[in-house]
């Protein structure tokens, strides 16, 4: 308690003591007498008990000279002097009264909690910019490379990537760029050999023609050239199914409703039992002539083994429908195979090769869609050519 050390050393040294023991913020001093000021209650009341508590005996007077004259009802702000006062407690002198005061200078603490706000605002949203851009630079390759995939899962031909960004997005280009490079030598490297078999089988079997022709008997001879015919047929169709992965026709924007209606009225033109039953508009990505020939296989086996065709358009695709016997529910995934006929269940004379499902769905998949197969309830099947919205 400073009242008591100024009690107990020299008054020689009080004013340097009280010089040290002042801060920026609160001042000691001595006065002989008692500043005329206005009583402030409730701060008496207040701190008078902790000096008590203290040891300090006597009168005690308190004074606070407040900014305005309200007196503070407060706990919290009752020993609040920031806007300047003036405690005064009497001193034990030998001679002579003396107060030993306290003053307080008026300041007010700057408004921190304010300027933490706005540079947290501006640190978080230099940092937030910064940290967008950077998310941006690194997702316009991977973008670009999502991009690239799907347009390469509809089987279209797709130019090499620029290999940019984090190292890791670049490793990521550059192994799908080798990826595709890798099928594209794939696929033609199998359309060419098979192109170069088609072609060597070409020649004897043309020969084998003419030398059928030399028969007499008519019908050994009428066998042999329908079995080379048969020959000649699966070849051609091989090959058109090999010819299907390896073309580069460019995708575009058509009006699928428009494809198939024109398709049902050239069948109905030669005189092919297909019907139209209607569509709403729809404009999708795709290659047109590709899909005519999916969808012409699908109506040719309508015609074929069921009698008829109808094609519509839905949302999810194409629906062709026939009322021939259906296809056993065990054997529905087993018609897609190459070459596989099912004469048990269809016309067995009608003839194919056993590729026209095979090829639709090929061009269904390459479109990111596929082929689905059901038997109808009331007889008949249905084909649904799915294609992506």
């Amino acid at each position: 308690m400073m009242a008591r050390v100024i009690e107990a050393t020299p008054p020689a040294m009080h004013h340097e003591l009280l010089r040290v023991a002042s801060t920026s913020g609160f001042r000691f001093g001595m006065r002989q007498n008692l500043p005329g000021l206005p009583p402030a209650p409730f701060f008496e009341t207040w701190l008078e008990p902790h000096l008590r508590a203290q040891g300090l005996q006597g009168t005690l007077v308190l004074r606070l000279a407040k900014k305005k004259d309200d007196d503070r009802s407060d706990p919290d702000d009752a020993g609040d002097l920031s806007d300047g006062g003036l405690i005064a407690v009497p001193l034990k002198m030998q001679g002579h009264e003396a107060w030993l005061t306290l003053e307080a200078k008026r300041w007010h603490a700057p408004n921190w909690p304010r300027y933490a706000m706005v540079s947290f605002l501006l640190a978080g949203g230099g940092s937030a910019i910064v940290i967008f851009l950077l998310v941006r630079r690194a997702m316009r390759p991977l973008h670009a490379l999502s991009q690239a995939a799907e347009r390469l899962g509809r089987g279209e031909t797709v130019p090499p990537l620029a290999e940019r960004g984090p190292i890791d997005i670049r490793l990521t280009t550059a192994a799908f760029n080798q990826m595709q490079d890798r099928l594209q030598r794939f696929v033609s490297d199998r359309t060419r050999m098979l192109a170069a078999i088609s072609h060597d089988l070409r020649s004897p079997i043309t020969a084998l023609r003419l030398r059928a022709e030399m028969v007499d008997q008519d019908d050994v001879r009428e066998r042999m050239i329908a079995s080379l015919d048969d020959m000649q047929q699966m070849v051609e169709a091989t090959l058109a199914f090999a010819r299907q992965d390896a073309e580069n026709e460019p995708t575009q924007r058509v009006d699928l409703a428009s494809l198939g209606r024109d398709l049902a009225e050239e069948r109905a033109e030669i005189g092919q039992p297909v019907r139209w039953e209607g569509g709403a508009a729809r404009n999708s990505a795709c290659r047109p002539v590709a899909l005519r020939r999916a969808l012409g296989n699908l109506i040719d086996n309508a015609v074929r083994y069921g009698g008829g065709a109808r094609l519509r358009l839905e949302p999810h695709g194409f629906v062709i429908e026939d009322d021939g016997p259906g296809i056993p529910e065990d054997r529905l995934s087993h018609v897609f195979e190459p070459f596989a006929r099912l004469e048990e269940s269809r016309n067995a004379e009608t003839g194919g090769t056993g590729l026209g499902l095979a090829i639709a769905r090929s061009i269904a998949r390459s479109h990111g869609g596929d082929v689905i197969l059901r038997n109808r309830n009331g007889g008949g099947l249905t084909a649904m050519l799915v294609l992506p919205a």
